[in-house]
């Protein structure tokens, strides 16, 4: 089976091209000119049963615009949906479990919305026949004696409800007209009189689940629920979740391998190629299913989608004893709210990360260190140069090149960005405008243009927000060694405990009451701050022994009461 996919926002044809592909295809110079030609709005098709996968036109294509991939044939029997001519297509389906909680893991870019898209009867499954509008009858018909169709023939009767938490969603008006019931009490009173415009991206990811939990449904799709929350509260809305929708159906989409493991009963993999073609694996229980993704292989399907495992370990950036930067203690008062910090001192080479509840001034804190605030002490002036990423980010118009290039006119000397911008694809989005990124990749590129700066400390908002872990893995390495390879220091903020134990040496443990005060403690080892942390909320986190992953021990259970007396909060 061969799928051939052109990206239309990438084409160029016919105003800057003229059909290049064409005139280098070897089928169309032997005549068969139907294998490539114009569609009705000018941009190329391939025909996929005249392709010979020479990959002439992939090289020759001034834009990049063109993929071949070769798939077995017998792949073509489970094609669920195509996009169009030469689009992404998705094989398999996501399928839920009558009251039972389905994880489903994967790359951006994979398919994994549009497969909740169908489950939600958002979209109907066209078999690869884009051209045909199937009646719900064909479909039930088509997935006859397969999981997924007792689900389908309930849903498109009417008799499934759905709640659907969207990845990418607005908010406008009184929090308390947003969530009306608040039925589970995840929204405090404050948090309701507030108006949305105002809310941290935490705050409106909470009142949005609380929004979706009020409703009365029979299946509850919750996409990424876990962005920008604390982990406090990522584990407070998992125990909700768990607890009160346990007589439901639910799906979840998530990157948080430790939120993932500890919410839901079963996980279904999604692999494939990135914009081009997803494929959904069979279900497997939460903790084999996350192991299996980290290795990369699927036994059952004899399938490695991934040429590499990934493997959850620390490879901590090395530190010097040279110290480079350090700063007074001061305190903030914005309205209502107090933030009380202590002074530190970095080396060369430091990592440091910041983790603690929302809402008590870790985004604060840092904007004050970039000199973006007054203090008590006036607005800090460190003496160094500040690079700072913030946590909500906004796109602009802008050819992603060109914002390359304006903040280094000569980025293409330096190997090392160089390198970043490839691994984390931002080579493969190049010629796109900022404003039509997705959010995994606008972070990527704020990472990167971040980085790029000529500055002596990176302030990095929220890096793993939007990522795929692929992706994250990433992240965190380049950072690592960029600070580690040029003697600089970062300050990172993160919620992902595994990004921050893998990236951070150090780390600075916040305290408080949210909205109302916060208060750093020193600097200090992420060990020990994660236990700390932990500590305070009551949670307690073992290792996986086969993956070393971290997983959260259940309330009560041996391990956790075990732990509890050893005092070992966050077992190394």
């Amino acid at each position: 089976m061969r799928v051939a996919v052109i990206k239309e926002s990438e084409c160029e044809a016919p105003d800057n091209c003229n059909y290049i592909c064409a005139e280098v295809c070897p089928r169309v110079r032997e005549g068969a000119k139907e294998t490539v030609y114009a569609r009705e709005n000018g941009k190329a098709a391939i025909t996929e049963s005249l392709c010979i996968s020479c990959g002439i036109c992939v090289k020759r294509c001034p834009f990049d615009a063109i993929k071949i991939i070769n798939l077995p044939d017998e792949m073509a029997k489970n094609l669920t949906f195509q996009y169009g001519i030469n689009s992404f297509r998705t094989f398999n389906i996501a399928t839920p479990i009558e009251k039972k909680i389905v994880g489903i893991i994967g790359r951006n870019g994979i398919g994994k919305t549009t497969n909740i898209n169908i489950i939600s009867n958002k979209i109907i499954p066209n078999f690869g026949n884009f051209d045909k509008v199937y009646s719900t009858e064909e479909v039930i018909k088509e997935f006859r004696g397969k999981d997924i169709q007792p689900y389908l023939t309930r849903l498109y009767s009417k008799e499934l409800k759905i709640a659907k938490k969207e990845q990418n969603f607005s908010q406008t008006g009184k929090v308390k007209n947003i969530v009306k019931s608040n039925r589970f009490k995840l929204i405090n009173q404050d948090l309701l009189d507030r108006d949305s415009e105002s809310l941290s991206g935490g705050e409106a990811q909470l009142v949005e689940i609380a929004k979706v939990l009020d409703e009365e449904a029979e299946v509850y799709i919750f996409d990424e629920p876990m962005n920008y929350l604390d982990i406090n509260t990522r584990f407070n809305v998992s125990k909700t979740i768990k607890e009160a929708l346990k007589d439901k159906t639910v799906i979840v989409v998530e990157h948080d391998l430790v939120m993932l493991d500890y919410l839901t009963d079963f996980v279904q993999i999604f692999y494939g190629s990135e914009a081009n073609y997803g494929v959904a694996s069979h279900i497997m229980p939460s903790r084999n299913g996350i192991n299996t993704y980290l290795e990369g292989y699927l036994p059952a399907e004899n399938v490695r989608f991934r040429d590499y495992s990934i493997k959850i370990k620390k490879v901590l950036p090395a530190t010097t004893n040279e110290p480079f930067i350090s700063w007074p203690e001061f305190t903030i008062k914005i309205n209502d709210f107090t933030l009380d910090t202590k002074g530190g001192r970095l080396f060369k080479g430091d990592v440091v990360g910041i983790l603690g509840e929302n809402g008590i001034g870790k985004s604060t804190f840092i904007k004050a260190l970039a000199g973006l605030l007054e203090t008590s002490i006036g607005k800090l002036d460190l003496g160094i140069k500040i690079a700072y990423k913030p946590q909500i980010l906004k796109p602009f118009d802008s050819i992603v090149n060109e914002t390359l290039i304006n903040i280094n006119p000569r980025y293409t000397e330096d190997l090392g960005i160089i390198s970043a911008i490839n691994k984390l694809g931002i080579n493969k989005i190049i010629n796109k405008n900022v404003k039509n990124l997705s959010g995994g990749e606008l972070q990527k590129l704020a990472v990167i243009t971040t980085l790029m700066q000529n500055a002596d400390i990176y302030l990095i908002d929220e890096p793993s927000a939007n990522l795929d872990i692929e992706d994250r893995l990433e992240c965190m390495n380049i950072i690592s060694s960029f600070i580690s390879s040029r003697n600089k220091c970062a300050i990172i903020v993160d919620h992902d405990l595994s990004f921050l134990d893998s990236t951070c040496p150090k780390s600075i443990l916040f305290r408080g009451q949210k909205g109302v005060n916060g208060m750093t403690d020193d600097i200090e080892s992420t060990e020990k701050a994660i236990n700390n942390f932990l500590k305070n909320v009551d949670i307690t986190i073992r290792r996986d022994k086969d993956s070393g992953r971290p997983r959260i021990n259940q309330n009560g259970s041996k391990l956790d009461i075990e732990q509890k007396s050893a005092g070992i909060y966050f077992a190394e």
